[in-house]
């Protein structure tokens, strides 16, 4: 049975109806989901993880006040395919969204539609950059728009009830915002105080009516061209108008999250809400990955590895650091187990992982690896080892630099160059599914 059609959701209905007459309080016992995502924040771009300059109050909070991943990947280098990976679960290759501009077609399963089926309200707020909406340059990656999908790829169509959303990157007074479809005229401001405002409202109103909800809230900073209000920039003049403007659009991004978290205890749900924080690749600003090798655009540490935080005070009452891998692949998952969610018609397989038991306290290494991937190239993430180019690396230096091992453990080699080969052989049966077929 097909997620999408009418005779599903009219079961789905069915099945929920008796658990509502039998508690009336039964939503309140669902957490709230919120993802929140900015747009080439680099790992080293916090000062939590040690950046010299900027300063992030808000952030340094959350993540001693949750969980800090020290190794929290995007599923690519670029925005476009990490944006479905969190979506989906899956690795964007294998529905061939691989690069920027590239779409989520409507085949594949959101994490959106999923919690709806179990009675959540589900908003989008800011860039989406996956399709369906105007303003975004790009393609599919399969040929015009319509060569899969009958429908637009905006949020609408992929499980959201409510969304702000825009196309791809937008700058203070260049906004492309469609409200439900609409396109709505820009506001003043930030882009980050703006979308906040719209985001807090919508969120505030599913907490008056005691509703479940999730939220994805995707920051348009810090992407280039950089223009922070002058109340952002003027802390960090000394540094130079770039780095002023650089660091201006973080600073707003970081006093957003403060302002979101403060909304959240204000409405008395804090506690009960499952609050993320990561970035959709590497930082391209000079300085950003904390010292990484690479960034935007690259398969490597600095081009994947980002900030990641997760502050859920009912689950998680006692901080850690931890530096188990995690990756945006693991939202899905994650979401799917906690609520006990069965997906009928799921294109397996699920590339992430349920992160429930590190969450728990009871994972001390990731089960199994996270592949990553630009083009035609992998980088298996296994803990402490890496596979890329046919070679097998050691995680060192806190991925400041990674030492070959290849000759010195070659079962390990061996097990990691067999799990690729096998992954691989999943994806081109997927992507077979998304071939255009040329007249």
């Amino acid at each position: 049975m097909n997620l999408r059609t009418p005779d599903f959701f009219r079961i789905v209905s069915l099945c929920l109806l008796p658990m509502a007459a039998v508690s009336a309080t039964a939503d309140t016992n669902k957490p709230n989901i919120i993802l929140c995502m900015t747009d080439d924040q680099g790992w080293g771009d916090t000062s939590y993880n040690g950046h010299p300059e900027l300063k992030t109050p808000n952030l340094d909070a959350m993540a001693a006040a949750g969980i800090r991943f020290d190794r929290f990947y995007s599923a690519h280098p670029m925005c476009s395919p990490t944006r479905a990976s969190c979506l989906s679960g899956r690795s964007p290759v294998r529905y061939r969204c691989m690069t920027w501009g590239h779409d989520l077609p409507l085949r594949e399963v959101t994490i959106a539609e999923a919690v709806g089926t179990a009675g959540y309200a589900t908003g989008h707020f800011g860039k989406w950059h996956v399709g369906g909406i105007p303003h975004a340059d790009g393609g599919t990656g399969r040929g015009l728009p319509e060569s899969f999908c009958p429908k637009p790829r905006h949020p609408g169509n992929q499980g959201f009830d409510e969304w702000f959303s825009a196309g791809n990157w937008y700058d203070i007074g260049h906004e492309y915002i469609y409200h439900n479809g609409r396109q709505v005229p820009p506001r003043k401001g930030d882009t980050a105080d703006v979308l906040m405002d719209v985001a807090l409202e919508w969120i505030g109103r599913q907490a008056a009516n005691k509703k479940p909800f999730l939220a994805a809230i995707w920051f348009p900073s810090p992407h280039g061209p950089h223009k922070a209000t002058p109340e952002d920039a003027v802390p960090y003049a000394k540094y130079g108008e770039k780095k002023a403007n650089y660091y201006g659009e973080l600073a707003a991004v970081d006093r957003n999250m403060g302002r979101l978290r403060n909304a959240l205890r204000d409405m008395k749900i804090a506690d009960d809400t499952m609050l993320w924080f990561c970035s959709d690749n590497g930082g391209a600003f000079p300085g950003s990955t904390g010292g990484l090798p690479g960034g935007k655009k690259w398969l490597t540490e600095g081009g994947t590895r980002v900030p990641g935080i997760l502050e859920w005070p009912a689950r998680v009452s006692e901080p850690f650091v931890t530096s188990v891998p995690a990756c945006t692949m693991d939202f899905y998952p994650t979401v799917l187990d906690l609520l006990g969610i069965e997906v009928p018609d799921q294109i397996e397989p699920v590339d992430g992982i349920s992160l429930l038991p590190l969450i728990d306290g009871k994972m001390d290494r990731r089960p199994k690896p996270i592949p990553l991937v630009s083009g035609q190239q992998v980088r298996l993430i296994d803990n402490e080892y890496i596979l890329q180019k046919g070679r097998l690396f050691r995680f060192a230096e806190g991925g400041r630099k990674d030492v070959d091992v290849t000759d010195e453990e070659p079962e390990v080699f061996k097990r990691l160059a067999t799990w690729e080969e096998s992954w691989r052989e999943t994806v081109k049966k997927d992507q077979a599914a998304y071939t255009v077929k040329r007249r």
